[in-house]
């Protein structure tokens, strides 16, 4: 229920704003803050979270609301409801941003790098020769599978064990070593 962020349009013109001061590249995401169910795209481990993100109550606006809304016996279901109802399709994560990416890439000469749960060998192939973006960037993908980009370059499609996008690794983090 937060209000709305800015408008692909609106991102669209900051990015000329900011090519016209000289920055190199833009890297195209989503969501207006952190956990947003688009940034990262994917699960809500409620539980994981409920064990972890009390270490941040003291450094943010809205954190100690968050944290009352995830824990509570009555409202984290509604908590879990608004995550799924705002993450929409699951099984559509990898290349979420690709139309976004796209359209700034169209209203600005310097790359324009796209993330989104990317995985798959095909994919990013096709989103490049697309024309979408001129790079991808991997995050969870690379902390599931850290010889990912090994694995392409021997010619695999997809890692034996792709990432699920449960987000365990990013509720986790705050407290614990990053891993899957």
């Amino acid at each position: 229920d937060e209000p709305k962020g800015n408008t692909l349009e609106d991102s669209v013109a900051v990015c000329r704003l900011l090519e016209a001061e000289g920055v190199d590249a833009i890297h195209v995401s989503s969501g207006s803050f952190f956990p947003h169910p688009r940034n990262p795209a994917g699960e809500l481990p409620i539980e994981e979270l409920r064990k972890t993100y009390d270490t941040l109550i003291s450094s943010g606006l809205l954190t100690k609301r968050n944290y009352l809304l995830f824990s509570g016996r009555l409202t984290s279901g509604y908590f879990q409801r608004q995550w799924d109802k705002g993450r929409g399709d699951i099984r559509h994560i990898e290349g979420m941003n690709l139309p976004d990416a796209h359209r700034i890439k169209q209203a600005v000469s310097i790359p324009v790098l796209c993330t989104g749960g990317f995985q798959t060998a095909t994919v990013i192939e096709q989103a490049l020769a697309d024309g979408l973006c001129h790079g991808v960037t991997i995050a969870r993908p690379l902390i599931a599978n850290n010889d990912l980009v090994k694995a392409f370059a021997a010619g695999a499609a997809r890692a034996e064990k792709p990432c699920t996008y449960c987000n365990k690794c990013l509720v986790n983090v705050v407290e614990n070593p990053l891993g899957c």
